[in-house]
């Protein structure tokens, strides 16, 4: 009575920190990694996403293709990252799903220890969603594969021939519902069973080879594909060139094999060590007996709490606030929230560079009117500026500068870039509302209500895209209405057989040219000039700060020209602008410093221009570097 009712307790009490676990990892989730900045990561940070939209048809062509089923899972449940608390919600119901498939496997075979391996799926889940990573294709895969596995043990069919029938079967459902993944998790199951339950070694050598027929068969009569395509579909061979952290990798395909892996080494170590039959120990003293149980009883229940220790120990290690910060940037940027992302820009560390967050704060010093007082302040790139880094453009490249270009004017280079943007990812709802706002700015209001009627099937854009629908036929709200006008009278009308070419000076000059007023073109250019050190176009452009509707010279055009007039020798004009006398005494110091500057003395002086000037142009220009110096690209 006294045992069952200590069973009894042990039973409630793991249920108890199975509970607390859980509900720990959905707080942490919830309120520290924050799924909906995952949500706006898509098809950027976080590629591959598979698209989703509402309607019978996208069901039915979803479930003709092998493993259509999780792609749609996946797909829909992603949606609900838009909501940290029901992101948070989904990523542990799924964990939860493991940990359950998990349990059974590990019951089927006795373990004993089966309270503890359960939970380590749930560990690695939460792990790399601390990285920002979006592992949920591997969970349903592999989630699947381990409940075909529980079905196909619990059949009562014991005749081998019959049940290699019944496990082509299953392998076909799997295949067509979850991909090449889950056959791959089921048949390392079956093997292992087959080898170490059933003791039938011919179905175990020959599973692999009649799965691999079955998925031939599949692909070349039923989904016409090629041999390569269909064996990597869902299965967990992770693009090593993707922009994916690598212990994330390494847990995504842990999430296949970890679970298969643990059985086969404790169905070896019963077949091995723990066979029937029987060990006579030498006789010991009773005290002794009792203490080894005490010991045992107090070890067993602390084996509950590995989980927690683990996951706390990964969490702390693994923990990168610095990834993390740049990802909160890229959601702050997406959202126009400039001043949000100016003020993360200064918490960011200054030995960090990110040519994306770099890109996202110029942006926002423009929107703040600071972009030529304080451009300085933060570490610069001449790429960044408008993300000329890359000879091929990638995702993110396209989505930002998408929406630059749509502000500068230039839309019909943002036009194309949200199309190749949408060719590449899918019909991703914020890629939709960008085309539709272009072809609105244009003009082209029939073509904008394709995209819009498009966008209507996206379960978080929806709303918008009605709005949207409705400002057509309507007309829109004053301010969205100004922003509009605003944008089209900059738009270049002339066609330009080198659009997709020019350099960037020209694309501005072009800009200038069309719309004098373009206050963002004249910024982007200024900081290109400034970037270049072209002291001389920023005196000829200095001209336009009068019809621009400037009260005085931002102080870095300033320090430029105070630059220009020491090197050539003569004044720029300046119209009725002044430079403020400040500014020339900092210029003065500033010269006496550097030409204080010996061999002797070098290191000292340097240290004393970075705390005074090192957010200068005058210091930008001497050393092509902004304070802090020493900056890493990351």
């Amino acid at each position: 009575m006294v045992q069952k009712d200590e069973k009894i307790l042990w039973s409630k009490g793991r249920l108890a920190l199975g509970l607390i676990f859980f509900l720990l990892c959905y707080a942490y989730l919830w309120i520290v990694v924050k799924p909906h900045l995952i949500y706006h990561g898509y098809g950027t940070l976080i590629p591959d996403i598979p698209e989703f939209v509402t309607g019978w048809r996208f069901w039915v062509d979803s479930l003709n293709t092998p493993g259509g089923l999780v792609q749609y899972l996946v797909g829909l449940f992603s949606q609900g990252y838009y909501e940290s608390w029901l992101g948070a919600l989904f990523i542990v119901l799924m964990a939860l799903c493991l940990y359950a498939l998990s349990r059974w496997h590990y019951a089927y075979i006795h373990h004993s220890a089966s309270t503890v391996l359960p939970f380590f799926p749930a560990v690695m889940i939460v792990l790399i969603y601390n990285h920002y990573d979006h592992p949920l294709a591997a969970c349903l895969t592999s989630s699947v594969g381990l409940l075909l596995s529980l079905i196909f043990e619990k059949i009562p069919i014991r005749r081998i021939p019959a049940r290699m029938v019944v496990f082509c079967l299953m392998a076909v459902i799997g295949y067509w519902f979850a991909g090449a993944g889950s056959v791959f998790v089921f048949s390392l199951l079956t093997i292992i069973y087959l080898l170490f339950i059933r003791k039938h070694w011919i179905p175990a050598v020959l599973t692999f080879p009649i799965l691999a027929v079955i998925i031939w068969s599949l692909a070349e009569y039923i989904f016409i594909l090629s041999p390569k395509q269909a064996f990597i579909i869902l299965m967990p061979f992770p693009d090593m060139t993707a922009d994916v952290r690598m212990l994330s990798k390494i847990l995504s395909v842990m999430l296949y094999i970890f679970i298969p892996a643990t059985i086969l080494l404790i169905c070896f170590w019963k077949s091995v060590f723990e066979k029937d039959h029987i060990i006579h120990p030498k006789k010991t003293k009773i005290t002794s007996k009792r203490k080894g149980r005490t010991l045992m009883r107090f070890g067993k229940r602390l084996l509950p709490l590995i989980p927690m220790v683990v996951l706390s120990a990964g969490l702390y290690f693994s923990y990168d606030g610095i990834h993390r910060q740049i990802v909160e940037m890229n959601y702050l940027s997406r959202l126009e929230r400039w001043s949000d992302v100016l003020e993360l820009g200064r918490r960011l560390p200054k030995n960090i560079y990110n040519i994306y967050c770099n890109h996202d704060i110029n942006r926002a010093l423009y929107h703040a009117g600071r972009l030529g007082y304080d451009m300085f302040c933060f570490p610069q790139n001449p790429h960044a500026l408008l993300l000329t880094h890359e000879q091929e453009e990638s995702s993110m490249t396209q989505l930002k500068m998408c929406d630059t270009y749509i502000e500068l004017g230039n839309m019909n280079y943002a036009e194309k870039l949200a199309s190749e943007f949408l060719a590449a990812e899918g019909r991703l709802g914020m890629v939709l509302e960008k085309l539709a706002w272009i072809d609105i700015i244009k003009g082209q209001e029939d073509t904008a209500r394709i995209y819009l009627n498009g966008l209507k099937k996206d379960l978080i854009y929806r709303d918008k895209a009605q709005s949207m629908l409705r400002g057509l036929t309507n007309g829109f709200e004053e301010s969205r209405a100004a922003t509009i006008q605003r944008i089209a009278s900059c738009i270049r009308r002339s066609d330009n057989p080198r659009l997709y070419t020019e350099s960037i000076e020209e694309m501005l000059t072009g800009l200038l040219k069309q719309d004098p007023n373009n206050r963002m073109a004249f910024e982007y250019l200024m900081a290109c000039y400034l970037l270049a050190g072209d002291l001389k176009n920023i005196a000829v452009n200095l001209t336009s700060l009068t019809d621009l509707g400037y009260q005085e010279i931002p102080t870095l055009y300033e320090e430029a020209m105070l630059i220009y007039q020491g090197m050539y020798g003569r004044e720029p004009d300046l119209g009725t602008f002044e430079i403020k006398p400040e500014t020339i005494e900092r210029y003065n110091r500033f010269v006496r410093m550097y030409n204080s500057m010996q061999p002797q003395n070098r290191q000292i002086v340097l240290q004393q221009l970075i705390r005074e000037f090192g957010m200068s142009y005058f210091f930008y220009y001497r050393f092509t570097v902004s304070s802090p110096a020493g900056t890493s690209q990351r």
